[in-house]
C-alpha cells in the first residue's frame, strides 16, 4: 500500500472530518431515539410547528396523527432508523480512521458516502408513504394553525391552500433525502478525487 504523499493535514481534511463527526453524531443520536421512541418524522415536524405557535390542541392532534402513521408503518420506521444508525456508525469509523491517520481512512470514508446514498434512496419510498399519510391527515390541522396565527394566503381558496400544504408536507422527505445525498456526494468528491489521493495515496 502506498504511503500518503503529505504528512501535514490540510485544512479541507480538518474541516470535513469535523463536519463528519458532528453530522454522524447527531444522526446516530436521532436514529437511536427513533428506535426507542418511533415517530413519523414528517408528522413530528408539523407537530413542532403547532407547538412553536402555542397551538397545544392542534399539536396534540398532530401527535395522534404521528402515532397513527407509526402504527400503520412500524417496519418502515424502524428500517429507516436502523439504516441511518448504520451509516452514522460507518461515518464515525471513518472519522476515527482519519484522526488516527489509518491508511483505511479514505476507503472507509468512500464506503460511508456510498452507504449514505444507498440509505437515502432505499428509505425514501417508505418516507414518502408516511409523509403522504401525514399530509392527508395533518395538512388540515396545519392549515388551521396558520389561520389562527394570521398566516393565511390571500387570494387563494381554502381548497387550494390545503392542496399547497399537502404538497409541502409531501416534499419534506424528498428534501431531507436530497440533503443527505448532497452530503454523501461531498464526501465522495473530496475523498475520492485528487485531494483525497494526494493525502492518503492513490492506492488507499
Amino acid at each position: 500500500m502506498t504511503a500518503p504523499q503529505t504528512s501535514r493535514r490540510p485544512v479541507w481534511l480538518s474541516v470535513m472530518s469535523a463536519a463528519m463527526l458532528v453530522y454522524a453524531g447527531m444522526g446516530l443520536v436521532d436514529a437511536l431515539s427513533l428506535l426507542r421512541h418511533p415517530q413519523a418524522a414528517t408528522a413530528a415536524a408539523i407537530e413542532d410547528v403547532a407547538r412553536a405557535t402555542g397551538q397545544i390542541d392542534a399539536a396534540r392532534r398532530l401527535a395522534g396523527i404521528s402515532r397513527a402513521v407509526v402504527a400503520a408503518h412500524p417496519i418502515a420506521v424502524r428500517l429507516e432508523a436502523g439504516a441511518a444508525a448504520v451509516v452514522a456508525l460507518l461515518t464515525l469509523f471513518a472519522v476515527a480512521a482519519i484522526f488516527s491517520r489509518d491508511p483505511r481512512a479514505r476507503r472507509a470514508t468512500l464506503g460511508a458516502g456510498w452507504a449514505g446514498i444507498v440509505q437515502q434512496l432505499g428509505t425514501l419510498p417508505f418516507a414518502v408513504a408516511m409523509a403522504r399519510r401525514a399530509a392527508e391527515d395533518g395538512a388540515p390541522v396545519l392549515q388551521h394553525v396558520l389561520a389562527q396565527n394570521g398566516k393565511e394566503m390571500p387570494g387563494m381558496a381554502q381548497a387550494d391552500v390545503a392542496a399547497a400544504l399537502r404538497a409541502a408536507v409531501m416534499m419534506m422527505p424528498v428534501l431531507r433525502a436530497g440533503m443527505g445525498i448532497a452530503w454523501s456526494l461531498a464526501l465522495l468528491i473530496f475523498f475520492g478525487g485528487r485531494r483525497g489521493r494526494a493525502v492518503f495515496g492513490p492506492d488507499s
